[in-house]
């Protein structure tokens, strides 16, 4: 059917070589009709974010906060684990979501490392 080579969506791979027929075969308005639809694309694929985008700006990662915490100096050889758990759970509060139990435990023990390397002459 002509004219419909331009209304199928275009894969990663389609370039103007590889339409449906050559180049000096199209109309005037059948190339603005396929640019518009090709803009109209790269508009949503922009639009639409990736499974690698970086994190929003503003959202806060609360495994990576609390492991800058944990490698911080906001801590002395007075913190107690129950302590460290406390301010995990005030960095997830101000985070708004919750670490996993495997990702606490990796705090955790990240946590007794620092402090054992930190503090072992006391």
């Amino acid at each position: 059917m002509p004219g419909t080579a331009f209304l199928e969506p275009s894969g990663p791979g389609r370039t103007v070589s590889g339409m449906a027929k050559p180049l000096e075969d199209w109309t005037p308005d059948e190339l603005r009709n396929e640019l518009g639809r090709l803009a109209d694309e790269l508009v949503t694929r922009a639009a639409t974010p990736t499974a690698s985008a970086a994190p929003v700006k503003g959202r806060i990662d609360v495994a990576r906060a609390c492991e800058n915490w944990v490698r911080g100096l906001a801590w002395d050889e007075t913190f107690t684990r129950e302590m460290v758990e406390d301010e995990l759970a005030i960095h997830e509060r101000k985070a708004g979501s919750e670490l996993g139990p495997l990702e606490r435990e990796r705090l955790l023990q990240l946590w007794l490392a620092e402090y054992d390397r930190r503090y072992r002459a006391a």
